[in-house]
């Protein structure tokens, strides 16, 4: 990266310099332009609906001045514009870290694999089924990071997740959740019953 990354009292305060040169808005600034933007908008649609034209090129070029702010227009608080920062901090460096591992438990085993028998190496097998969960471990902390991070927004200044929320009955999401539920506790009896075998049956010998 060769911009400046605005902190937490950037977003709120603004005043950091853009790649144009110019200014960043306060939050709260950012929020009435948003309201204008989408003012605009609800004004040039009723317009283009009357046949009104010279009204509708007026709206579109208001609209297109505030544009870059349409989404703060949904802002209720200046402080939704902030993401979970401990949240996602801790998340962050235990991505990091479990990455930084795996690099190093692999690398491990490849040497080991070369040079001796792991077949015979109680203390890796260990070590190796100890590190079956840190890898889903790591992949929900990296979609924390990923979720989380960029809230509120869904699309960058142009959609927060408030206004991006689908309108769908309880019931239609339950019923998608339990179907997911029950299809992915199947699979999961089905591996673990898989794994269990194999390991029952053992490694084979060579002669």
């Amino acid at each position: 990266m060769n911009a400046y990354v605005p902190g937490i009292t950037n977003i709120i305060e603004g005043g950091y310099e853009l790649k144009d040169g110019t200014k960043a808005l306060s939050a709260v600034e950012k929020i009435e332009r948003g309201k204008i933007a989408i003012g605009a908008l609800a004004a040039y649609r009723a317009a283009k609906n009357a046949g009104n034209d010279e009204d509708a090129k007026v709206a579109y070029t208001v609209l297109m001045e505030n544009i870059s702010y349409f989404g703060y227009g949904y802002i209720k608080n200046v402080n939704d514009l902030v993401p979970n920062v401990p949240l996602n901090f801790y998340a962050f460096r235990i991505m990091v870290i479990l990455g930084g591992y795996f690099i190093l438990f692999f690398s491990v085993v490849l040497f080991l694999a070369y040079r001796k028998d792991l077949s015979k190496m109680r203390w890796m097998h260990w070590i190796a089924l100890l590190t079956i969960p840190l890898g889903y471990i790591a992949g929900q902390a990296g979609w924390v990071v990923a979720e989380c991070g960029r809230q509120p927004w869904a699309i960058r200044d142009m959609l927060p997740t408030s206004a991006a929320i689908s309108k769908l009955d309880v019931s239609s999401v339950q019923t998608t959740f339990f179907i997911f539920l029950f299809l992915f506790t199947v699979m999961l009896i089905a591996g673990v019953g898989i794994m269990l075998r194999a390991i029952k049956k053992g490694p084979e010998l060579k002669q």
